[in-house]
């Protein structure tokens, strides 16, 4: 039997309605939009549609019923620019300045290592006798004191304090934390000492929100109480409760190096468990009519949804909790609506929702791979249970797993390389164990706190919660010490992702509708994605490049040559300083293989540096380091060369410099601190010298 595509394309409206919206939401993210133009343009086009429909239907002419389709779909576009510009956060009216206010605490107070942690909302202060309301949020730190102790989800608090900016590092392709704050409303920062702030009331909170937090304490409690503690209550915490924040760095890694870190993040994976558990025990409900209407369908939709979001709000109702839980309701309901509905239109239906709420949730990673992952599971997982014929109910369950697990990766590869440049090679033998390991987990913590008050039976659940999580953590460390359970450092550009994202849907296509041209597309794709790949390679041999970093109190400096060289000072190692600051550069330009010099190192000669002293000739530019330790002498000659780097606070006048040496440039580096970079910025202004301050304005770089 033929596919029907044209008919397959009719059952999914709101399919066809995201990618219009997606497309203007995504084009005002990266281009600037004018809001008073685009909202007349809108206008314009929305006339124009009600006109459209009118003479199509007056005339009977429906040659040109494809003019309000176009029509939709335009403004779905502006609509979805203007959706984002409503949604753009306010920046604050004042920084830097210290100010009198009252702010509500707008999420549970969570504990760092230095400091605790949560986001003031509802803002307001007053400044130049004029009372100021902030409609954006920002982050709030505490110093570490028990008086922070007491503090809890909507408490109204006065406090004084210079509210900051959140600034980036400025290192290439370093995670944009500044953005990423953005986009979640949250525009500033402020740290709170003890004495600068004071309860003044309570219960300024969401009731659903205050509920959600105080049962997540409960359970918190709850297994405490019975005895599951360490690994095994942090990975219980995260699988139930979304809570990652106490889990062993070694555990973290042994799940993201396995592929199973998709379990630790309450998501779609815990709603479809808790969805597939309870549509099964209410299956009976299907049964139930009444006057010739299936009464118990509708039934069994209301307690599905009742379940999933009460599940929901047991897990402290995270933001991807909240999308999934969306996402099964939208597909409980089209059940429900009609037993053949599609599936596709359902969660078309569900992020077209979400879109509306917040289109700024279409740049949230959860977001991506959790409708990827779903996408994937629909589509392929079918088609590649149908592969193998498996009589034997074990081997078949097992086998339908690991197809999960592989239809889920086909769509989701992309995202992870692109976001995390890792690819866990056993994630198919890593999800037979986790899955139904979180499975059971998920349903005995359900049972635990049903039963928490009663005798015995919470310490069997207790028990069997404690042994099943032992067991996963030790199967998911000993995948990972498995050899080559990971391929590391991969190297993953926009264009990588959307050049796989096109294979992946033309080879969808061909799977559907069997047309050869769609695999042939396929291939020329492949061919010009190997094309990017060796271009990138060759230009980048090509153009041998530095870059000095912005690390705090380092120096630190990459040398991308045909070698490659790292100079910075041997402490650096210690520190996570070059995962977060150096790495992403490296993984973008496809380079892991660093020699590093020690940046006293006295004398060295190599095929591009050559080093003696603080002099240093890299390529075809010349570098003299600055630092406490030179000492100038009396020479007629000045010394000539490109830059100077002023490094780890050296007090040398600029003044007493510019008597020795002939510079194009002076770069101040991270080493330095704010006082001193300060200094040096007015020192080369005053003197008219041109000047690159990396603390400022993040890495410099330059060809050698």
């Amino acid at each position: 039997m033929q596919f029907d595509f044209i008919q397959f394309l009719k059952q999914l409206p709101f399919s066809r309605l995201i990618f219009p919206l997606i497309a203007g939401i995504l084009f005002a993210l990266n281009f600037p939009v004018n809001i008073h133009l685009s909202g007349l343009f809108f206008i314009f086009f929305f006339i124009l549609f009600l006109f459209g429909i009118k003479f199509i239907y007056k005339s009977k002419n429906f040659r040109h019923r494809w003019l309000p389709g176009l029509l939709i779909n335009i403004l779905l576009v502006f609509g979805g620019a203007l959706l984002l510009k409503a949604h753009k956060p306010d920046k604050f009216q004042t920084y830097g300045t210290v100010v009198t206010g009252e702010a509500v605490i707008s999420e549970p107070i969570s504990k760092k290592e230095n400091s605790y942690k949560s986001i003031l909302q509802n803002i307001s202060y007053k400044l130049n006798d004029t009372v100021i309301s902030e409609h954006s949020r920002i982050i709030v730190y505490f110093s570490k004191d028990e008086a922070v102790k007491k503090l809890k989800y909507g408490d109204k608090i006065i406090f004084k304090s210079r509210i900051n900016t959140i600034t980036n590092p400025g290192n290439p392709h370093e995670f944009d934390y500044k953005n990423y704050l953005f986009r979640k409303g949250i525009t500033g920062q402020v740290f709170l000492k003890n004495e600068n702030w004071k309860i003044i009331s309570h219960h300024n909170a969401n009731p659903i929100f205050d509920f959600a937090y105080r049962i997540r304490n409960h359970l918190e409690t709850v297994y405490e109480k019975y005895g599951i503690t360490g690994n095994e209550l942090s990975v219980l915490q995260a699988l139930t409760l979304g809570d990652r924040s106490e889990i062993d760095d070694e555990i973290r890694q042994a799940y993201v190096a396995s592929g199973a870190m998709h379990i630790l993040a309450v998501s779609g994976l815990h709603v479809g468990i808790i969805f597939m558990l309870f549509n099964f025990l209410l299956k009976f409900l299907d049964k139930i009519k009444y006057k010739e209407k299936h009464i118990g369908t509708w039934l069994k939709a209301a307690l599905l949804i009742i379940i999933i979001w009460s599940f929901a709000i047991l897990s402290g109702l995270s933001p991807s909790i909240r999308r999934a839980a969306v996402m099964f309701t939208f597909v409980i309901i089209g059940k429900a609506l009609n037993r053949h509905i599609n599936i596709y239109n359902s969660i078309s239906a569900s992020a077209f929702i979400l879109l509306i709420i917040n289109p700024y949730q279409i740049t949230e990673v959860g977001f991506q791979l959790s409708y990827a992952a779903v996408l994937g599971i629909i589509f392929f997982q079918p088609k590649i249970v149908a592969l193998l014929k498996i009589k034997n109910r074990i081997l078949y369950y097992l086998w339908s797993l690991t197809a999960v697990s592989i239809a889920a990766q086909i769509t989701t590869f992309p995202i992870t390389l692109y976001y995390f440049h890792i690819f866990p090679t056993f994630f198919f033998l890593s999800n037979i164990i986790v899955i139904p390991a979180a499975t059971l987990i998920i349903i005995f913590s359900v049972f635990l706190l049903i039963s928490s008050t009663s005798p015995i039976v919470p310490d069997v659940f207790a028990f069997l919660l404690k042994y099943i999580l032992k067991g996963m953590n030790i199967s998911v460390s000993f995948i990972e010490q498995l050899p080559y359970s990971t391929v590391k450092n991969i190297s993953f550009h926009t264009e990588d992702l959307i050049i796989a994202f096109l294979i992946l849907i033309f080879v969808s296509i061909f799977i559907l509708l069997k047309k050869v041209k769609s695999l042939q597309i396929s291939l020329i794709l492949l061919i010009i994605w190997i094309g990017f790949g060796s271009f990138r390679k060759i230009t980048n041999e090509k153009h041998p490049k530095i870059f000095i970093y912005n690390i705090n109190k380092f120096s630190a400096i990459d040398i991308i040559a045909k070698q490659n060289y790292f100079i910075s000072e041997k402490n650096i190692f210690n520190t996570k300083n070059i995962t977060y600051g150096i790495h992403p550069n490296r993984q973008y330009l496809n380079r892991s293989d660093f020699q590093f010099i020690p940046i006293d190192t006295s004398e060295i000669k190599t095929d591009i540096i050559i080093k003696k002293g603080n002099f240093m000739i890299i390529g075809n530019k010349s570098f003299f380091i600055m630092n406490e330790k030179i000492k100038f002498f009396n020479t007629k000659n000045k010394l000539t060369i490109d830059y100077i780097i002023l490094t780890g606070n050296t007090n040398l006048k600029i003044k007493k410099i510019i008597q020795y040496i002939d510079f194009k440039k002076i770069i101040i580096d991270s080493s330095n601190n704010f006082y001193q970079v300060k200094k040096r910025k007015e020192e080369c202004e005053k003197l008219h010298i041109d000047y690159f301050s990396v603390k400022d304005k993040g890495v410099f770089s330059t060809e050698i």
